[in-house]
């Protein structure tokens, strides 16, 4: 059986649920990429984040038994010349880091029929080889600009029926 055609929106709507969350409470502004909007007062702030979720990946193991595979990417940018403090961000990365090293509840989230918010499955962290949480610093972006950027990116996976 082919998969539910309300995997992705799900997946999306959890991860950008479960991320604009842990941004409210770091009090860091936050824009899911695709659902909203760059506004003056985001791109202007001292440390924001950009939230990117590609997927759902999906691969029919046997019959009617799905993976979905989800990848999350979020772009901290820190102004330091508003802040004043080149640790601020990172320290809001560890609170991020902390908590995309658990899972991640996929809901039934939306407007549409059976969109009930009960429970689908849980994106758990990929323990391959190489799928480990990753915290990549570039620093100054910019010689002119006093900003630096830090971005962490992370794998999931859950198993589901169709």
């Amino acid at each position: 059986m082919p998969v539910n055609p309300n995997w992705a929106r799900w997946a999306f709507a959890s991860v950008a649920t479960f991320m604009k969350q842990l941004a409210a409470d770091a009090n860091i502004p936050a824009l899911v990429e695709g659902l909203d909007e760059r506004t003056t007062e985001y791109m202007e702030a001292a440390n924001r984040v950009e939230i990117r979720m590609s997927g759902p990946f999906t691969k029919e193991l046997s019959k009617d038994y799905h993976e979905l595979g989800v990848d999350i990417n979020l772009l901290f940018t820190s102004r330091y010349e508003i802040n004043g403090n080149q640790y601020d961000i990172i320290k809001t990365v560890g609170r991020f880091h902390e908590a995309l090293d658990g899972p991640i509840p996929m809901k039934r989230l939306g407007n549409e029929p059976g969109d009930d918010r009960g429970l689908v499955g849980c994106l758990l962290p990929r323990t391959g080889r190489n799928d480990a949480v990753r915290v990549f610093h570039f620093g100054q972006t910019d010689q002119t600009d006093r900003q630096k950027q830090v971005m962490i990116d992370a794998r999931y996976v859950t198993y589901l029926d169709s």
